[in-house]
């Protein structure tokens, strides 16, 4: 499958490659500019395809949204993420939700069902009980919102790589920084 100057197919829309140019100018325009590799390098080129990767993310949770008749611009979209749950999450999944404000609206819809058993709180009071030395009913709460928030997490993340995995098809030269088959893969897991 060959597209002149599309780098992605997400679903039934394509993701052009002057639109992700249009994004890395952005971000060499931006307060980090200077901390970006030099266009024309391996590294640049790797930034580039990072680019992709968001973007591609995002459109994934703007068709989501779509389908959950979500508003793009949600009314007090919270765009903060603490540097636990970014390194929690992994760095596509804490981009989107710190770049996409309906991002936070779809996280809340795909983990609304997400629970935490009685049994993972008192587990994980009795491992922690160095930070939690008070009585269990006191720690509880505090305990049960920190795992739950963990389990919508992961659940998030996995459901949108999932997601990501079945909608998105990438053009020769935008793949992942990490795939092999392109001669500037450093990025290893």
């Amino acid at each position: 499958m060959t597209h002149t100057h599309v780098a992605a197919v997400v679903g039934d829309r394509t993701l052009s490659e002057a639109a992700v140019e249009a994004r890395v100018a952005t971000l060499r325009r931006g307060p980090l500019a200077p901390r970006l590799p030099r266009p024309g390098t391996p590294d640049a080129r790797n930034l580039r395809r990072w680019v992709v990767q968001v973007m591609t993310y995002e459109a994934v949770v703007e068709e989501e949204a779509a389908k959950l008749n979500l508003p793009l611009q949600p009314p007090h979209s919270k765009g903060e993420l603490s540097l636990f749950d970014a390194l929690r999450m992994g760095g596509v999944t804490a981009v989107v939700l710190t770049s996409l404000p309906v991002a936070a609206a779809v996280r809340a819809r795909v983990t609304a069902d997400v629970a935490v058993p009685e049994s993972a709180v008192r587990d994980y009071y009795a491992r922690n009980r160095d930070l939690h030395p008070g009585p269990y009913e006191a720690a509880r709460p505090a305990i049960e919102d920190e795992l739950h928030q963990a389990a919508a997490d992961r659940h998030f993340t996995l459901w949108l790589e999932r997601r990501h995995a079945e909608s998105v098809t990438l053009m020769p030269g935008f793949e992942h920084p990490a795939d092999p088959r392109h001669a500037d893969a450093t990025h290893r897991h």
